[in-house]
């Protein structure tokens, strides 16, 4: 069976007991490709009836976690591991990953902006439908791996971006808490138009997301974190048999702790052009008019350097990893703490 969508297309069987690999792939007419199969890895491991769990890395081509937890699960899992069915995708848009960029070198598309997908519209459109139709549609929980790229850093973070449905969100949340990563950052609904986390609430999958390091560096706690917390939710969803998550060393959830990444966080915001230099790290504690960042001259050595100072507390959550700033490229950012009950009030706030 041939599943299509657009110019993608993959013959991989997605249904049958077992374990195999194989690609989805897509055409696309241009000087280097013009007589290729641009080829993406896909890897099924099934074992009887039980739910589905999509695990994705490569969403963006510039961030390695997700890429190596991924093919880590194709690597030592076996069906006898599992009740149910695991969809493995780690390289969801090859050609970003090709590129070590966050976007396709091939139309500029960034495939976290483009679900639901529209046929025949370039590259990256025709792989995020490919996407939602034969991968999202499949599974009953997606879990999708990002970290900060070249240009951020970011705390081991679970993503939890609300939705509209109060059941939705507590999902998601009981989701964020058996994950176990040091902290979970709470995002508005439609805080970003096209992404994969809107794509699977609207198919009715259960979805967590979460951020791991970046600088598009590999970082082994940022690693391990990720790791622990797939298996973690793996075993939560009913996918992965305990006796399996043990022998691959899982441990049992630490607490996490929410942050707000919506109107209350402050974004501490380069308005010239500069060097910056940070003054706090990432994940420390804050108080209102601490000084985070400082802002030098690229071409004066007399001249004084700019200070720039928080304007709440809160934990630093987000960090810029490239120096050489422009007007308007956000430094860092400053995330209140909240409780849990907060969080209830937010998804209760959500709901309509």
């Amino acid at each position: 069976m041939t599943h299509q969508f657009g110019t993608v297309s993959s013959t991989l069987d997605l249904s049958s007991a077992g374990k195999r690999t194989g690609f989805f792939g897509f055409t696309h007419s241009d000087n280097r490709y013009g007589f290729s199969t641009i080829q993406s890895p896909i890897g099924v491991i099934a074992n009887g009836a039980g739910p589905t769990v999509l695990v994705c890395g490569g969403n963006h081509g510039d961030e390695y976690e997700g890429q190596i937890i991924v093919r880590r699960l194709y690597e030592m899992l076996v069906p006898e591991d599992l009740t149910g069915r695991l969809l493995l995708a780690s390289a969801l848009n090859m050609p970003a990953v090709q590129a070590v960029s966050r976007t396709s070198p091939l139309d500029d598309g960034n495939l976290n902006r483009s679900f639901t997908g529209t046929a025949f519209a370039g590259p990256t459109q025709d792989i995020a439908g490919f996407i939602a139709t034969h991968l999202i549609a499949e599974a009953d929980l997606a879990i999708d791996i990002h970290s900060g790229g070249k240009i951020s850093n970011y705390l081991d973070t679970a993503y939890f971006c609300l939705s509209t449905d109060a059941d939705q969100n507590r999902q998601t949340m009981a989701l964020a808490s058996v994950m176990g990563l040091p902290y979970t950052m709470v995002v508005p609904a439609s805080d970003t138009h096209g992404d994969f986390d809107s794509a699977a609430h609207a198919a009715g999958c259960a979805m967590i997301s979460c951020e791991l390091g970046g600088e598009a560096k590999v970082s082994l706690s940022s690693l391990e974190a990720g790791w622990q917390g797939v298996l973690r939710l793996l075993v939560h969803q009913g996918v992965l048999r305990r006796e399996a998550a043990h022998r691959l060393g899982v441990l049992p959830p630490p607490a996490t702790r929410f942050v707000d990444l919506g109107v209350s966080a402050a974004f501490v915001t380069a308005q010239a052009h500069g060097l910056a230099e940070p003054l706090v790290r990432l994940g420390d504690v804050v108080e209102a008019g601490q000084p985070l960042m400082q802002l030098r001259d690229l071409y004066r050595l007399d001249a004084e350097a700019e200070q720039l100072t928080s304007t709440q507390a809160g934990i630093i959550s987000i960090i810029r990893t490239t120096p050489i700033v422009a007007p308007g490229d956000h430094l860092c950012v400053v995330c209140p703490e909240l409780s849990r009950d907060a969080v209830e009030e937010k998804i209760a706030d959500s709901a309509i």
